[in-house]
Order: C-alpha cells, then sequence, then structure tokens
C-alpha cells in the first residue's frame, strides 16, 4: 500500500536514518530523470569524522516512493525537471531541491523544508 503523498517525504527521511550504522552529517537520496528513458535513485551519506560520501543501497520501494513524490511535485509544471535531491541531517531536517541541466544556466529550486 502506497502512502500519502504528506507522509513521502518521512518515509524517505526514515530509510535512510535506518541504513545509516555510523556516525554522519546529512545524507542524501538523488532521482535521476537525465535520460526519460532510464530513472536512476542513488544514496549516499557523509560521515562525521571525514566528510567523505558513502553510498547507501536503494531498495526498490524507495525509489518508486521517490518518483511518485517527484512526479507529484512537478505535474502541472512547465519547467523540465531532471532531478531531485532529497537531503536529510543528523538532526532530523529535510528538503527536497529540484534541479535541470541548462546550458545557459544551472537552476535549482528549493521546496520549503516540511520540518
Amino acid at each position: 500500500m502506497q502512502p500519502d503523498i504528506t507522509n513521502i517525504p518521512q518515509h524517505l527521511a526514515q530509510y535512510l536514518y535506518l541504513q545509516i550504522k555510523r556516525p554522519w552529517l546529512e545524507a542524501q537520496l538523488i532521482l535521476d530523470c537525465e535520460n526519460n528513458n532510464v530513472l536512476e535513485c542513488k544514496a549516499h551519506f557523509i560521515k562525521a569524522d571525514d566528510e567523505t560520501q558513502h553510498a547507501i543501497a536503494v531498495s526498490e520501494n524507495i525509489t518508486e516512493l521517490f518518483k511518485t513524490l517527484f512526479d507529484h511535485a512537478i505535474k502541472n509544471k512547465i519547467e523540465n525537471w531532471q532531478r531531485a535531491i532529497f537531503t536529510i541531517t543528523r538532526q532530523g531536517q529535510f528538503n527536497l531541491n529540484f534541479e535541470r541541466d541548462n546550458n545557459d544556466e544551472e537552476e535549482v529550486i528549493t521546496a520549503v523544508p516540511t520540518r
């Protein structure tokens, strides 16, 4: 059963939080729709002591949830967003950013943090 759209950010945050077994500062879940035929979802966290990125496995269910959130957020928009980046901090604050590739200029839209 698919959770309510308003609960998806909490599901994504909880998934990332539960995957990390070491001290960390920030985690990101990135949904890349750059090529409309191929959807890529990846995640990483930044350790508290060295600030390097460490990969997190992403389940199919989480990819689908993130895609649902992405589709809902961009419906009825004229922009062609190619990427969504969900970021959570160790303190539980999270946000969702949308990006698109543009040769002339880089544009980023930031969603208001939900918590």
